[in-house]
């Protein structure tokens, strides 16, 4: 049996269509307004757990001024600078990892 190019078994490789400048444009206006918006969240996420991490050591230190024993004083009061500050540190450092990982930083 003889086929033809013009038979059923012929397949055609279809282009895609190049966008417009137009349709370009607004695609990247899109991508843009997404940027931004997940910047943006992240931002105000980042400083809700900073303003937190600090409102804990605050607490502790404020609690370590009123207690009257000595060596709760000292614990509380201690305890409150390292977790107000490296709880600040880690939100600060998770935040540029999360920065990265979407390409805001290299």
């Amino acid at each position: 049996m003889h086929r033809t190019s013009a038979g059923p078994h012929r397949t055609t490789a279809t282009r895609p269509r190049i966008p417009t400048k137009e349709e370009r444009a607004a695609e990247l206006l899109r991508a843009e307004r997404v940027a931004w918006r997940d910047r943006l969240k992240d931002a105000i996420r980042t400083g809700l757990e900073c303003f937190a991490w600090c409102a804990v050591g605050l607490f502790l230190v404020g609690y370590a001024v009123h207690v009257t024993d000595e060596k709760t004083g000292q614990v509380a009061f201690y305890g409150g600078l390292v977790i107000g500050n490296s709880g600040i540190v880690a939100s600060l450092y998770f935040a540029f990892l999360r920065a990265r990982d979407r390409g805001d930083v290299s």
